[in-house]
């Protein structure tokens, strides 16, 4: 047998492991993966590896996260990656790096024409870190995705990437969560996506960018056209910026995936995101968890999905939406014909269960539905239970941490028992008796594709 990846994660194999595992690597020709996240290989355990990947030509993926490798490992790999031809994809992250071992990895990029992805997450590499890295990016041509968030980056360190970004024409993934560019950093940012034609994704997710920061992507994004993905979420945008963002997405042409999650945009900001949709035509996949919508916001969003026929992806966790919000969307399911993902977990929607359920008898694109913690009972259950007699086109339900119980869980497992297309059940933290839960798998064993998680 042939092995070409080997997952050795949270194995505490050390730095006499990585170097037997590096032994072996010098001369093998098959292996392609190798996850070795969270080992406690330290710089030794680096050298040893760095010493093979010199002479290995076959390795394509490096997985070192969580190995405190330290500076020093850092520059081992650093001085292998000047030779190495064939890694594409190397993980460093949570190993304290700091700003010079960010260094010594930066100058590599300027030798190395293979490396494709590179993971820096939680390595404290700061604006000088940053600075680093920006200028290999200026001239690297391979690397196409970066991970630096939870880094400590401010303001100065997103200039110094945003005019990296000017030059270079391959970096396509740039991810900064965590970091503290602010509005400045925003700004610098924002002044490039009006120009760059490579990137394609950038996480600006808990940055504390502001409104002002918003306004200014915002801008930005009626002229960019390339961007598929932004991620701001946690950023305390609020509803007036928004409606900046609505207003850039009536125009936008390429953005794909927004994720507006823990913004507290309220029912306003839902109304102002209800409009665009209204009119954008590619934005597929929408993201705004955490937001207190509530039931009008839930029925601006219902209004525009009755009509819509580009969303797919919907995550409106924890929006206290209610019964209530829950008929409204289930009301614009009942038409919509594009919608496969709804999320709509811990919303408290009760009773609302009935009219999700109703839905799920008419509805024929629906293939994920999560009512995680809406407080549902057995009578929900029994909803659920006689809509899946009937659908055929849901694959996953997760309703965990609910009030379902054993009645609940017989009522599913009976109607499941025809059903053949839903594939995952999820009851976890439901409550369930043992001996209920072995007779309805004793029900449901018949069903061979269907996996039910208690």
């Amino acid at each position: 047998m042939t092995i070409i990846a080997l997952y050795l994660g949270w194995n505490q194999i050390g730095e006499k492991g990585a170097q037997h595992l590096a032994n072996v690597l010098i001369h093998n020709t098959t292996l392609a993966t190798l996850d070795l996240g969270s080992n406690q290989i330290g710089q030794k355990g680096a050298q040893h590896l760095a010493n093979a990947l010199t002479n290995n030509t076959t390795l394509t993926t490096l997985d070192l996260m969580n190995n405190k490798i330290g500076v020093d490992g850092a520059l081992y790999l650093a001085n292998a990656l000047v030779h190495n031809t064939t890694l594409f994809t190397l993980k460093l992250a949570d190993n304290a790096i700091l700003n010079q071992g960010t260094q010594y990895l930066a100058y590599a990029l300027t030798k190395n024409t293979a490396l494709t992805t590179l993971d820096l997450r939680n390595n404290a590499i700061q604006d000088n870190g940053a600075q680093h890295l920006a200028n290999a990016l200026a001239n690297n041509i391979t690397l196409t995705t970066l991970s630096l968030r939870w880094n400590q980056i401010g303001k100065e360190g997103a200039q110094y990437l945003a005019n990296a970004l000017t030059k270079n024409t391959a970096l396509a993934t740039l991810d900064l969560m965590g970091n503290k560019i602010a509005a400045d950093g925003a700004q610098h940012l924002a002044n490039i996506l009006t120009s760059n034609r490579t990137l394609v994704t950038l996480d600006l997710g808990w940055n504390q960018i502001g409104k002002e920061g918003v306004q200014l992507l915002a801008n930005a994004i009626t002229k960019n056209t390339t961007l598929t993905t932004l991620d701001l979420m946690g950023n305390e945008i609020g509803a007036d910026s928004v409606q900046h963002l609505a207003n850039a997405l009536i125009n936008n042409t390429t953005l794909s995936i927004l994720n507006l999650a823990d913004n507290d945009i309220g029912n306003n900001g839902a109304q102002y995101l209800s409009n665009a949709l209204a009119n954008n035509t590619t934005l597929t996949t929408l993201y705004i968890m955490g937001n207190r919508i509530g039931v009008d916001g839930a029925q601006h969003l219902a209004d525009v999905l009755a009509n819509n026929t580009t969303l797919t992806t919907l995550d409106l966790t924890n929006n206290e939406i209610g019964a209530n919000g829950a008929q409204h969307l289930a009301n614009a399911l009942i038409n919509n014909k594009t919608l496969v993902t709804l999320d709509l977990g811990w919303n408290k929607i009760r009773e609302g269960t009935q009219y999700l359920a109703n839905t799920l008898t008419k509805n024929t694109t629906l293939t994920t539905l999560s009512l995680v913690g809406n407080e549902i009972t057995q009578h929900g259950a029994q909803y659920l239970a006689n809509a899946l007699a009937k659908n055929t086109t849901l694959f996953t339900l997760n309703l965990a941490q609910n009030y379902i119980l054993n009645q609940g869980a017989q009522s599913l497992a009976n109607a499941l028992a025809n059903n053949t297309t839903l594939i995952t059940l999820i009851l976890t933290g439901n409550q369930i008796e043992k001996q209920r839960i072995e007779d309805a798998m004793e029900i449901l064993k018949a069903n061979d594709a269907l996996k039910v998680l208690w």
